[in-house]
């Protein structure tokens, strides 16, 4: 057979493969619908430390990495005006307290008594010089001078009952007061200490010592070493197909080629305008060894699952419910889950069965 005839057949041969319809046979798997959702690592109650009132750093307890403790002290603000209005306050709280101004009661009290007993007195002897200057023995004037003293007796009583009820109101709000004062100043020299909120370990600080910090100034970023979240942007669209519980198909950048398994832990109920997503929580199942806060990640939420599902591929699917057999005849079919790649055949094939792609497509 010579070389040129050779050559002849093989083009024959590749020409004439040309117009045979690609086939493929219904095969049985696993078959997921998923969402698909990206967004990054973050620790479990990380959160950023702020102060609450303004200062200078005085001291940084703290270094990236280190475990801490829940309470500990980790940053110092320089507070010397804070310090001195906190003297002050206990000063003042001290000269207010109740206690210390039990003498000047006890002294209005023993004023009130003797007024008291002086009213008594004074009234008995009005009654006495009633009985004379209805006898004729002492004048209307003696008398008069006797119901005035008796009346002047009770005024003054009366007066010094009510110094006594004011006396013990105000001093009581001044106790009030001056407690107040003092524990508001208290708090407030606290706050130049400011403390973990945790157990867990210092990420990155954001401050340095010297530097001045106001209200609401982030100074650290703190959260849990060994228990890490998924936080996860989806769809407005997708929203509504996800549940609690769900199973999430994990892929790190850090972790090339490997695929971890989590689940749906919560569901924001508030929609980012801007990006028209809802942010989703997830918690590893199998987490892996070592991660850090704000890594990427790609995942796949599985809504629909069929372990056993009759499956072709999606190119083999026209105008949504027909394929076409080997034979050349046309067939209509029920779907079910799709992928990427498959889509599920609920009615109308077998396993096993063979359908094209007419050469025309």
């Amino acid at each position: 057979m010579s070389k040129s005839f050779l050559i002849f057949t093989v083009i024959l041969t590749i020409s004439s493969c040309g117009h045979v319809p690609l086939s493929t046979k219904v095969i049985e798997r696993k078959i997921n619908e998923t969402v698909y959702a990206s967004g990054n690592i973050e620790s479990s109650n990380q959160y950023q430390v702020v102060s609450l009132v303004s200062g200078y750093i005085h001291k940084i307890n703290i270094e990236e990495g280190n475990q801490i403790r829940k309470g500990q002290v980790i940053v110092e603000l320089a507070n010397d005006g804070g310090l001195i209005a906190l003297k002050s306050a206990e000063l003042n709280r001290n000269f207010s307290d109740l206690k210390q101004n039990k003498n000047k009661i006890k002294e209005l009290k023993f004023s009130l008594n003797t007024a008291k007993l002086k009213w008594k007195n004074d009234s008995i002897q009005l009654n006495r010089k009633k009985t004379l200057v209805e006898n004729n023995v002492i004048s209307e004037n003696d008398f008069e001078n006797f119901e005035v003293m008796a009346l002047s007796s009770k005024a003054n009583f009366t007066s010094l009952l009510l110094q006594l009820e004011d006396l013990q109101k105000q001093l009581k709000l001044n106790d009030e007061l001056g407690k107040r004062n003092f524990d508001q100043s208290n708090k407030q020299v606290k706050d130049f200490n400011i403390k973990s909120e945790i157990d867990g370990v210092v990420f990155t600080i954001l401050k340095k010592e010297g530097e001045l910090v106001t209200p609401q100034s982030p100074l650290a970023i703190i959260g849990s070493d060994n228990n890490y979240i998924l936080k996860l942007q989806v769809d407005e669209y997708d929203i509504t197909k996800i549940k609690l519980g769900q199973l999430i198909k994990v892929k790190l950048d850090s972790y090339k080629g490997q695929v971890f398994d989590a689940k749906v832990s919560k569901i924001s109920l508030f929609m980012n305008e801007k990006t028209k997503t809802f942010t989703i929580e997830g918690r590893f199942i199998n987490q892996p060894a070592t991660l850090y806060p704000n890594l990427t990640l790609e995942a796949n939420i599985v809504i629909k699952s069929n372990l056993k599902a009759l499956l072709i591929p999606r190119e083999y699917l026209f105008n949504d419910y027909y394929v076409y057999l080997k034979n050349g005849s046309k067939k209509k079919i029920e779907t079910g889950i799709m992928d990427l790649k498959y889509v599920e055949i609920k009615n109308g094939l077998n396993r096993n069965d063979e359908i094209i792609i007419p050469n025309e497509n």
